[in-house]
């Protein structure tokens, strides 16, 4: 068994450890010390790994040492002492960094005296773009670690998108919230904010055509920017595309067993007020179209205006409530049921 430190989105590690243990069954998988985001997985080889929907990279750890000094020249000496067989017969490497604590360096630093030492020990040329081997040296504290990242870009990154918004969440996030739907073979799953279309995409890439799925927008552009990235990825079949009002749902669709949302959060228009409004009217409006023994899972950083209007609403009870991490932002995923 090889090991591996895979990286994902904080807070949804649960969900990421559900799938190594269904997709890969004689993985082994502990917490990464206390650290949010990153696991560790034994298994074979990263090759089933790479398939996951819920990780971003995946580092195959070669040695983890504790350091005495916790010096660049420390951390010089173990590189040079360290074995990595993968590079004897390779041209060329890059070294990535992360340091977590407090030390008297820079993960630049660390990069320059790792690259001095690797090209000391294995005669071989460093080069940041067209590189043939990663080599990851991390220094967490008193901890290095020194492994390959066997991921060049975040896995995250799957779907080829000619149309970009703004406000788009990572694949991995579309992942946790529609498996935290709970969606079930046959059942109809709705999108009425799709936005550039991460989740109808998600959710197609997962189930095909076992589930119906409908993908709505107010917003035209958004509409057949989602078409064209669902034709891009081969996924256009499996998704029927509407344009929707999401305040008012039952003029478009009759019921629907499930819905798993990314709604605008107002963050760079500031308009709270007409947040307010439609995060209401589209509460209204799902109280009509979902299924009674539906789910509704949204994320959002308005998460006390989003909780309260829920409380209001007396149609909704909350079943779980999670903060996760997104390019430094904290939105909040709810999964509601009707009461």
């Amino acid at each position: 068994m090889k090991k591996f430190l895979v990286t994902c989105d904080p807070g949804v590690e649960d969900i990421a450890k559900e799938e190594i243990a269904k997709k890969i069954k004689k993985a082994r998988i502990e917490n990464f010390f206390d650290f949010q985001g990153k696991l560790i997985v034994y298994c074979k080889s990263p090759k089933k790994l790479i398939k996951l929907h819920s990780i971003h990279h995946i580092i195959e750890l070669k040695k983890v040492v504790g350091l005495k000094k916790v010096s660049l020249a420390e951390i010089y000496n173990t590189l040079k002492k360290v074995s990595i067989g993968e590079l004897r017969k390779k041209k060329s490497f890059r070294i990535t960094s992360y340091r977590y604590g407090r030390h008297n360096f820079t993960s630049m630093q660390i990069q320059d005296v790792a690259g001095r030492a690797i090209q000391e020990k294995y005669r071989k040329k460093v080069d940041l773009k067209n590189y043939d081997v990663n080599i990851r040296v991390d220094v967490i504290g008193d901890l290095c670690l020194i492994g390959l990242q066997h991921t060049k870009e975040s896995l995250y990154k799957r779907f080829v998108k000619k149309f970009n918004h703004r406000a788009a969440i990572k694949s991995t996030l579309a992942y946790a919230m529609i498996r935290l739907a709970n969606i079930k073979k046959g059942d109809i799953l709705l999108d009425p904010m799709c936005g550039s279309g991460t989740i109808p995409l998600e959710a197609a890439s997962l189930f095909k055509n076992r589930i119906k799925i409908i993908a709505g927008d107010i917003n035209e552009k958004c509409i057949l920017g989602s078409i064209e990235n669902a034709r891009l990825n081969k996924l256009d079949k499996y998704i029927t595309f509407l344009k929707i009002d999401a305040r008012k749902l039952e003029k478009f669709v009759k019921k629907v067993n499930k819905i798993v949302v990314n709604p605008p959060y107002g963050v760079k228009s500031g308009k709270k007020k007409n947040l307010k409004s439609l995060y209401r009217k589209f509460l209204c409006s799902v109280e009509k179209v979902l299924a009674k023994d539906g789910r509704l899972v949204v994320i959002t950083l308005r998460a006390n205006l989003f909780r309260n209007l829920i409380n209001k609403n007396k149609a909704f009870k909350i079943v779980h409530e999670r903060v996760v991490e997104s390019g430094g932002l904290y939105p909040h995923m709810f999964v509601i049921e009707k009461i």
